[in-house]
């Protein structure tokens, strides 16, 4: 979270801890390179200068892994606080010191994979902001009784924009009170297996937690049970399942809400690469009324897999809130992928996290490598940690920062009805790649009241938008550089005089290169251009970082 700068004193202490040098339990030939976000690892300095193999980072690390980082990044920002709204500027020198650590654990029990950094951040002239800044992504997976019982857990950390009509920057370094830290983790046992020797059963219990730093949104606890249970029937290609879930959520700005729902369906398979399905069920909640109100659902769709690179798959579904969908279209070669989602469903936690991959460079090469063999074959928690490894490897050797987003969400305190449409595509090459992203989204409130003080008492609908289109070209075996233009717009349909709508345009031009076996180096130029009908600013930065993996 975003504390007062006497934290100075913990970032000093893990900048010991780190000095003491690395821990782990068997060599690898992975490091981690990114400063300044939760984000995975990179490659090794000393490794070939050539794109990563792909089946090599499948395969590569031990038992446990822990690798110690620090960096050191420099930003002179000639707009550094985005708050002042009589249009002055202020010019300053931004400080940040970034001790990390990334931990790995791949053991017969457990798959785990921990990144950490705590970012302290000085500001020359603005000395009374001086902050520090948590970031952290963590997953994993307990096999507590061998093939049955099981534990899932997972944390993210990350600052998320308040509303999305408020003032938006481009770095978390910049003054804006319309960012806060918030976190989100989970907890979720498990247990699988098999009984009558064909019926596979399923159920899983989810708690976690979302906490922010702003005292205007609200928290959320979400306790939930999910079941299934499927296997065949006579006829070889009929097949059916049964789903039950029980969602129970608290929100501390807003109410109490509970819902149970179950399902049946059936999936027939014509011929091996085309199938069909329908369901039929019930579901009950109280997000609209004070009372559960029940309603029957039916669905039906189908899944259609052409060649072993492409697959398309629709689902649509009579729900309490209209008609639901689930539509996935991708395609892949050798070294590049396409894919397009569209779905339209409840949504009980701020978008990012609530729903993993929404609009950075990273997560659009996290799905492109997930489809590319040898990760394609792979499954559980040893994929994830694997394509992690892969992604970060890439995007370190052409200098792309994994973090650039294409649009940033906002935080909400109640379920919303989200329509979310992502197209991506990605194309790499030995010395050049390219990614483009584009993001549609729409949120509606379930909830027919204005008391809560998020967006959609302000409108009744939310509408972001925004593209992403990132080029790098790797200058020589140790330099790159790097273009990112992106675009992000909001739109609210409120009746008021004032119009709701901030739209935020950044271009940046970044190199990159070793200066050793174990230390990298950047510098950055950055233009940003942001437009609301209350703090409309531009700004311009030049942004120096170096590194040191242990």
């Amino acid at each position: 979270m975003k504390t007062n700068f006497s934290t100075r004193e913990a970032i000093c202490s893990l900048t010991v801890l780190l000095i003491s040098g690395p821990i782990s339990a068997q060599q690898s030939n992975i490091d981690p390179t990114n400063q300044n976000t939760g984000y995975p690892a990179s490659t090794n300095a000393q490794q070939s200068t050539q794109t990563v193999p792909l089946a090599s980072l499948a395969t590569e690390g031990k038992a446990w892994i822990i690798r110690p980082r620090i960096s050191l990044t420099e930003t002179y920002s000639d707009n550094v606080n985005v708050n002042r709204s009589n249009g002055g500027k202020q010019s300053d020198l931004i400080s940040e010191l970034a001790p990390g650590v990334r931990v790995e654990a791949r053991t017969s029990r457990l798959n785990a994979y921990f990144d950490y950094a705590l970012r302290g951040i000085s500001y020359a002239n603005e000395s009374g902001n001086n902050q520090s800044q948590n970031s952290l992504n963590t997953f994993g997976t307990f096999e507590a009784v061998d093939k049955w019982l099981y534990l899932d857990f997972s944390g993210l950390i990350a600052q998320q924009a308040i509303s999305a009509f408020g003032t938006q920057s481009a770095s978390n370094a910049t003054i804006n009170n319309n960012t806060t830290e918030t976190s989100t983790f989970r907890l979720s046992p498990f247990i699988k297996g098999q009984f009558a020797g064909s019926v596979d059963y399923f159920v899983r219990y989810n708690t976690s937690k979302t906490r922010s730093d702003a005292s205007s949104v609200s928290n959320v606890d979400l306790s939930e049970w999910t079941s299934q249970i499927k296997g065949s029937t006579p006829f070889q290609r009929l097949q059916w399942a049964v789903d039950a879930s029980r969602q129970n959520l608290d929100y501390s700005r807003g109410s109490k809400t509970e819902a149970e729902r179950i399902r049946g369906m059936l999936t027939y398979s014509i011929v091996p690469e085309f199938r069909i399905s329908g369901s039929l069920g019930t579901e009950s909640n109280n997000y609209a009324s004070r009372d559960q109100e029940s309603r029957t659902t039916s669905g039906y769709g189908f899944d259609w897999f052409p060649t072993e690179r492409t697959q398309v798959s629709v689902f649509k579904e009579k729900r309490f809130f209209g008609d639901g969908h689930n539509i996935s279209i991708s395609h892949r070669l050798p070294r590049s992928y396409i894919r397009y989602t569209d779905t339209r469903d409840v949504s009980v936690l701020p978008n990012q996290f609530g729903t993993v991959g929404l609009g950075s460079v990273y997560d659009i090469y996290y799905q492109l490598f997930s489809n590319l063999e040898p990760f394609a074959s792979m499954t559980g928690i040893a994929k994830d940690a694997a394509v992690a490894n892969a992604v970060s490897a890439l995007l370190a050797q052409q200098g792309i920062a994994p973090n650039s987003q294409i649009v940033s969400g906002y935080l909400t305190s109640r379920a919303t009805i989200l329509r979310m449409q992502q197209l991506s595509l990605a194309l790499t090459g030995v010395r050049n790649s390219i990614t483009f992203a584009a993001n549609r989204s729409e949120s509606e409130s379930v909830l027919a009241t204005s008391a809560l003080n998020d967006d959609l008492s302000k409108s009744s609908s939310v509408r972001q938008q925004g593209v992403a289109v990132t080029l790098s070209h790797r200058l020589s075996e140790n330099a790159a550089l790097t273009a990112v233009i992106s675009r992000q717009e909001s739109n609210g349909n409120s009746t008021s005089t004032s119009p709701l709508k901030s739209t935020m345009t950044s271009y940046q031009i970044n190199a990159s290169t070793r200066l050793g076996t174990k230390t990298s180096g950047s510098l950055s130029v950055r233009r940003l251009e942001f437009d609301n009908n209350t703090n409309p600013y531009t700004e311009n930065a030049l942004i120096g970082s170096i590194s040191f993996v242990y």
